[in-house]
């Protein structure tokens, strides 16, 4: 799992059948402390984020058909949370 910033939607006109009514965001990976990382991803939402959201991103593919309850949709990457606080306990 990673944390993230939705950067904004991605439309496309032609897709497999498996996005028709899912939304995909751009998401900005980010650190703990929520400084980029410098990579971005695109992720299917599940949970309503919207641009500026800090969120969860599953990279799974079992996990993401879980979620979805599909046998076998071509998803790798989901928001499945909007974070409210990331709480980081001392060493």
């Amino acid at each position: 799992m990673n944390l993230g910033v939705v950067k904004g939607p991605v439309t496309a006109t032609v897709k497999n059948p498996a996005y028709t009514a899912r939304r995909l965001m751009v998401v900005e990976l980010c650190n703990p402390d929520w400084s980029p990382t410098g990579k971005e991803t695109l992720a299917v939402d599940t949970v309503g984020a919207g641009t500026g959201d800090k969120v969860l991103v599953l990279k799974e593919g079992n996990s993401a058909r879980s979620i979805l309850k599909e046998n076998r949709p071509p998803l790798q990457e989901m928001i499945v949370a909007i974070v409210d606080h990331v709480f980081m306990k001392e060493p």
